[in-house]
């Protein structure tokens, strides 16, 4: 079970949200997760076309997904990190740096950037691979939300979570 807090950007969340998986959210970040109101703007952004966005205020009502402000000395950080980021990436690395929490993302220039800044970060596929892992997911239960996360659009370099396994 996860130790720490995640902060989720906007595209790694989404993946969970469109394929009607929440519940992995629910078993593993259960008040551990949490989202910066940039990142809950860029959701709400999407509502009218993709209405299971919408689910994301079920997991901030039942603390799943805290929603949380950056500080002064964040936003600071923040304004220098969309000169090369969006704003969902940049908040959450901003976040993630001064509260010592890990970034989920799947993009690859945020998570350069969290390794540039010694960040821990993981994303879609880390999330499944630990959740078979802690046994809270078979594996062909974790195959069979990749698929849909796939068919909701998300880009996977693999086919099965098998091969990480």
């Amino acid at each position: 079970m996860p130790e720490k807090n995640w902060t989720f950007d906007t595209v790694a969340l989404s993946n969970f949200l469109l394929s009607d998986s929440i519940s992995i959210l629910e078993k593993r970040y259960r008040r551990r997760g949490l989202i910066t109101s940039e990142i809950y703007d860029e959701i709400s952004a999407g509502m009218v076309e993709y209405p299971k966005l919408k689910q994301i205020d079920r997991l901030v009502d039942d603390e799943t997904i805290k929603l949380v402000s950056l500080s002064r000395q964040e936003h600071e950080h923040f304004r220098e990190l969309i000169d090369h980021l969006g704003k969902g990436e940049a908040s959450c690395i901003a976040y993630a740096k001064k509260q010592n929490v890990i970034v989920v993302t799947d993009d690859r220039s945020a998570r350069k950037q969290c390794s540039q800044m010694k960040i821990p970060v993981t994303g879609t596929i880390g999330i499944l691979k630990a959740s078979v892992l802690d046994g809270h997911l078979k594996l062909d239960q974790a195959d069979k939300v990749l698929s849909k996360m796939t068919g909701a659009g998300f880009y996977s370099p693999l086919r099965s979570i098998a091969d990480i396994i």
